[in-house]
């Protein structure tokens, strides 16, 4: 299998993921009877390797030394334990 195929094999994949994290999403927040965003965050620029969820979360959002804004309810699903 050449390189090509498994990177299209993967996107598929992510892209089948990323269908039942949606689907998954809007459950979620039909249960929790009030609006909610659930994201997901990918960094695109170079340095993330490495950096754990919490951190990528909190610069993508421009958290600062005071914490996550108050009056919201902050959720990392896949936080490091």
């Amino acid at each position: 299998m050449t390189t090509t195929e498994e990177q299209a094999i993967l996107d598929r994949q992510v892209n089948d993921w990323t269908k039942e994290l949606k689907w998954l999403a809007s459950q979620i927040a039909a249960a929790k009877g009030i609006p909610s965003a659930i994201l997901m965050i990918t960094p695109r620029n170079e340095g993330y390797e490495g950096v754990v969820p919490e951190l990528i979360a909190e610069d993508a959002l421009q958290v600062h030394r005071d914490g996550w804004p108050v009056g919201f309810e902050v959720e990392i699903l896949n936080r490091t334990a």
